[in-house]
């Protein structure tokens, strides 16, 4: 199954990209992550935790009227990378079917060479966002 129309053109615009443009467009995206709405911080306490992250970092979705999925995260603005990171994928998947977010695959991000601009342990952070992301859609799939 092919990658979600909006990651794969993320995908194949950081491949493209250098060192310095890739650390450029994660702070881009950094500027644009939303912060939780107000509607949502009651809820808090059940929002999945992202344990790999050293960033605390908290997930949650909700379907939108089509029946796909929209992220909403808590992380901490004094986190630019992490939060860059995080709008990357809500970005790429946000409005998904849950079936198309289960699909992708852990190394999806390989060709974005991510290695030549963060660290392994942001990567391994990333990585476990996008796993949790993948089990919250699993979760919408059963009914949950």
């Amino acid at each position: 199954m092919p990658l979600p129309a909006k990651l794969q053109e993320i995908v194949d615009d950081f491949a493209s990209m250098t060192r310095e443009e890739k650390l450029e467009t994660l702070l881009a995206y950094s500027e644009t992550f939303p912060p939780l709405p107000d509607r949502l911080k009651e809820r808090f306490e059940q929002m999945e935790d992202v344990p790999e992250c050293m960033t605390p970092v908290r997930v949650l979705a909700e379907r939108d009227e089509v029946g796909g999925l929209v992220y909403h995260f808590d992380i901490p603005p004094q986190s630019p990378t992490v939060r860059g990171l995080a709008s990357l994928l809500a970005n790429g998947l946000n409005g998904s079917q849950p079936e198309e977010i289960i699909a992708v695959p852990a190394d999806f991000y390989l060709p974005m060479r991510l290695e030549e601009a963060i660290t392994q342990q942001r990567i391994t952070g990333f990585i476990g966002v996008l796993a949790h992301m993948k089990h919250i859609a699993l979760e919408a799939m059963q009914g949950g």
